[in-house]
């Protein structure tokens, strides 16, 4: 007698009901908590992360496909799939980033889970964000800065809210379409928000305690903020910059600052830290979050966590969400794999 594999899939609507069912805050909270707890327990020697890889192309459109793929001894392997358009929210009415994620049983190599992973993404960046913050970033209420109001500026916003508390907001676009409507998208975060003209940009690192970066700046074309000196112990969460080229900060403020990478290896080829030598960088945010009392004193420095996507957060964010579908009962199960009952005839029934 043979018994059916099915695969847990989460769609959109699933996904949906998953954050309708936990809450927002709490569905933020558990992974903020959830990817902590993996930060102090990581370990290379246990953990698998591979150089994430795939196609980068210009044509039609500047845009990659690519796979992030990990595996924790013991445990499944998780692979996202993530697609990066810049320009799909102004010519398609799009995300910028549209990504999937799948968990694959490392006992017989069944695919376990397939799920939407586009929020997903969004809420692991945020909560990433958050654990830097919160290990980095002065003590008491702060004022946040925002530059780049698209669909990460407000899980960063909501993520950092969630560790420090927020006397202000000052964000702004070069979209005016943009950044109208940003106060509105954030307003169930219950913290104050100023949107400022885009010119503010030249200035803002001056005038706040935490600022974001998460814009779509084309390659070439950074920094998003302007050269000044920062205001003392600011801590900046950078998540714009994801492609060889592609820069949000000037190279002057990483200079004087304590650098924090996600992943090393992939910071210096896409992230800020291609702009400074690797002696000059810190280190991963990892090691940070494990050894936070050792780095509080940093938090009257210039810090810097660069931020490009590591493997792990992906990891920690599928299984959550995964967890929470099952304890809810949501989602379906389909036997995808046409598992044969006789393993030894391709043609026999599937089970």
């Amino acid at each position: 007698m043979t018994t059916p594999l099915d695969t847990l899939v989460l769609g959109a609507a699933d996904v949906a009901e998953v954050v309708r069912t936990v809450g927002r805050n709490e569905l933020l909270d558990l992974l903020i908590e959830r990817l902590r707890t993996r930060c102090v327990e990581h370990s290379a020697g246990t953990t698998e992360v591979r150089a994430r890889d795939g196609f980068r192309y210009d044509k039609p459109d500047l845009g990659l496909v690519e796979w992030m793929p990990t595996h924790e001894a013991g445990g499944p392997v998780v692979v996202k799939m993530v697609g990066y358009h810049p320009g799909n929210p102004v010519q398609r009415d799009l995300p910028s980033v549209i990504a999937t994620s799948s968990m694959w049983d490392t006992d017989n190599g069944h695919l376990m889970a397939l799920a939407d992973a586009t929020l997903l993404t969004a809420l692991r960046t945020g909560a990433a964000s958050a654990l830097a913050t919160e290990a980095l970033a002065i003590d008491g209420p702060i004022t946040l800065g925002i530059v780049g109001l698209g669909a990460q500026a407000v899980t960063q916003l909501h993520a950092i809210s969630r560790v420090r508390p927020i006397d202000r907001v000052i964000a702004l676009d070069t979209a005016a379409d943009v950044a109208a409507t940003f106060a509105e998208r954030v307003t169930f975060c219950g913290v104050p928000v100023e949107v400022v003209d885009s010119s503010a940009a030249d200035s803002i690192a001056a005038e706040v305690d935490v600022l974001c970066t998460c814009t779509s700046v084309d390659i070439d074309a950074g920094p998003v903020i302007g050269d000044v000196a920062p205001r003392p112990g600011l801590h900046v969460n950078a998540v714009g910059a994801d492609f060889p080229g592609k820069l949000e900060l000037p190279g002057a403020l990483l200079a004087d600052a304590f650098v924090v990478p996600d992943i090393t290896d992939q910071c210096v080829l896409e992230g800020e830290c291609q702009q400074i030598p690797r002696t000059s960088i810190g280190p991963e945010l990892a090691d940070i979050v494990r050894n936070q009392p050792e780095h509080r004193s940093r938090r009257n420095d210039v810090t810097v966590f660069d931020s490009t996507g590591w493997a792990v957060e992906d990891d920690v964010a599928l299984r959550l969400l995964v967890e929470l579908a099952e304890t809810s009962g949501i989602g379906r199960r389909i036997p995808i794999e046409y598992l044969s009952t006789d393993p030894y005839d391709p043609y026999a029934p599937p089970r």
